[in-house]
């Protein structure tokens, strides 16, 4: 059967519109169908985000350059201790591909306690946790163990993690975990635990203290400490 067309011209532009709307409708389809993927592509480029984020750790070496800490039972000082040991856990964290590490101080530099300098290191790099690391001191040479504090109640989990950890690795008298009103506690914004790792004070904690392999196997215990309380 044969179709008469009055007006050619205007069939003509009315397939024409006809063609132009089933175009532009597969166009959109194809349009939603990849921003679409893209969103799932996103969704999955995000999870892989959280996977490789790294949290970040600040080791606290206590003292430092004039401020000797304390003096122990072998005229040795704290400041050294406390960066010996805290060298050791830095070079056990930069191992881990989960976890970044900063140092307060990396040799025998002097940091003021004005301005909570320390905690204010931490506080400017978003840090997810902090450790102070410490030796005590006492006037009684037998007094011995390992002890650590925290000051907000919300950082307890973690100094209580930490100190289980450091505890097992010292062998020393447990001295419990306290709330203890320190600046570098205070004053940071994140989970924060300061550690006296044993007496430098006590003759026979010290001489542990000072050795090579008792510093390893107390910074092996502070990484297992992090990453347990990290859920890593």
């Amino acid at each position: 059967m044969r179709i008469k067309v009055k007006n050619p011209t205007r069939f003509t532009l009315f397939i024409l519109s006809i063609l132009a709307v089933i175009f532009l409708i597969s166009a959109c389809r194809n349009h939603f169908l990849t921003m679409g993927d893209l969103r799932d592509s996103l969704s999955r480029n995000h999870g892989r985000e959280n996977l490789e984020k790294k949290y970040m750790v600040v080791i606290d070496p206590g003292h430092g350059g004039k401020d000797s800490g304390a003096i122990g039972a072998s005229g040795r000082f704290e400041k050294d201790f406390t960066l010996s040991l805290s060298k050791k856990v830095a070079e056990r964290l930069e191992q881990e591909p989960e976890i970044g590490v900063y140092l307060t101080r990396e040799d025998d530099s002097f940091i003021s306690t004005k301005g909570s300098l320390r905690a204010a290191f931490a506080n400017e790099r978003n840090a997810d946790l902090f450790i102070s690391i410490h030796g005590n001191t006492f006037n009684d040479p037998d007094l011995s163990g390992t002890q650590s504090f925290y000051y907000h109640d919300n950082c307890q989990a973690f100094a209580e993690v930490m100190h289980r950890h450091v505890l097992s690795a010292t062998g020393f008298i447990d001295r419990g975990v306290e709330k203890g009103n320190f600046f570098v506690l205070r004053d940071t914004h994140m989970p924060s635990v300061l550690l006296e790792i044993g007496y430098l004070t006590n003759p026979r904690d010290e001489a542990k203290m000072l050795r090579k392999d008792f510093q390893e196997t107390v910074a092996d215990a502070i990484l297992m400490g992090i990453k347990e309380y990290l859920g890593l």
